[in-house]
């Protein structure tokens, strides 16, 4: 437009200069006439390029308006669609199982809000008081467990993996080595004391009352020792902290992991057929929540299984769903 406008005054010029060279006073006033009517129309030029360009701002400016507007609705429906679900759980590898699913729940609009990844007997009750959503750090003979002590209804959303229950040492490499009368400890919450005194029975170490259960397991329930060997029940959280004390010990595999034990190294363990896979546990307030759902369906993905599988070395391993 610019370069049209310069066009047009150059003309103009260019007219006004031949006919002042004629030298006669028509010629003159004629000139004088053009070089008007070229002002003229390059004033109108000038006036219709600064429209133009009003108009193109115009048009930009509501372009851009339009253009944050949608940002700000795709951001609000973002933020208002967006989930978040309180949750207690293990360090490991629960959390880690977690973090490995971050970008599939957030693709899926779920955000996970950790409150706590060291156990206390709180987290049963921050369960069942509706502080948290869900729960992952127990099988279902440990649920059933808390319902039998709390008087509580729990739900099983669906197993994410398994940490087969296993025997360690700091003394000996092979359970062929423990001396007669070794001391072994065992955890002695009824759900992991079942599975260790179950793991000792296989192993040919006694034989335990047939009618015992998951939710009664105890020493006395040992029906004879066929090795002679000294059990002791004691808190679980306290094993490995002692283990110099013990001969052998029972813990929950994340535990050995957090303590850094080299979890291949068991003297003696359940069969990876384990039946104790960890569980997304839930409320009845919670048991419809889709949201929920979606998250066992990622958790239970193939791409959450290999993760598993590439990470642990055996010592865990995907749920069978």
């Amino acid at each position: 437009m610019k370069k049209k406008l310069a066009l047009i005054m150059a003309a103009a010029l260019t007219a006004s200069v031949l006919l002042a060279g004629c030298g006669n006073s028509g010629a003159t006033q004629e000139a004088a006439n053009t070089e008007d009517t070229a002002n003229t129309d390059a004033d109108a030029a000038t006036e219709d390029a600064a429209n133009e360009d009003a108009a193109a701002d115009t048009a930009a400016d509501a372009e851009d308006a339009a253009g944050a507007e949608e940002t700000e609705a795709n951001t609000g429906d973002a933020s208002a669609e967006k989930v978040v679900l309180k949750c207690v759980c293990d360090l490991t590898p629960h959390s880690e199982i977690l973090e490995a699913a971050k970008d599939a729940l957030a693709a899926e609009g779920i955000e996970l809000d950790i409150v706590s990844t060291t156990w206390d007997a709180t987290w049963n009750d921050m369960l069942i008081d509706g502080e948290i959503d869900f729960a992952y750090f127990m099988h279902v003979p440990a649920m059933e467990s808390i319902e039998e002590e709390m008087g509580a209804t729990l739900y099983s959303m669906g197993g994410v993996h398994v940490e087969p229950y296993a025997c360690f040492s700091d003394k000996y490499t092979t359970k062929d080595e423990l001396p007669e009368n070794a001391v072994i400890a065992i955890p002695n919450d009824s759900s992991n004391e079942y599975r260790a005194l179950k793991v000792l029975e296989s192993e040919g170490f006694l034989k335990l009352n047939p009618e015992m259960t998951a939710t009664d397991a105890s020493v006395n329930e040992i029906e004879e020792y066929l090795i002679p060997i000294e059990i002791v029940e004691m808190d679980q959280a306290n094993i490995i902290p002692s283990a110099a004390d013990f001969d052998a010990y029972f813990v929950n595999v994340n535990r050995a992991l957090e303590a850094d034990i080299d979890t291949t190294s068991y003297l003696m363990r359940e069969g990876e057929d384990s039946e104790y896979a960890n569980i997304i546990t839930v409320t009845e307030a919670n048991k419809d929540n889709e949201s929920i759902k979606t998250l066992v369906k990622v958790l239970q993905s193939d791409d959450v299984k290999n993760f598993i599988t590439e990470h642990y070395n055996g010592a865990v391993i995907p749920a069978k769903n």
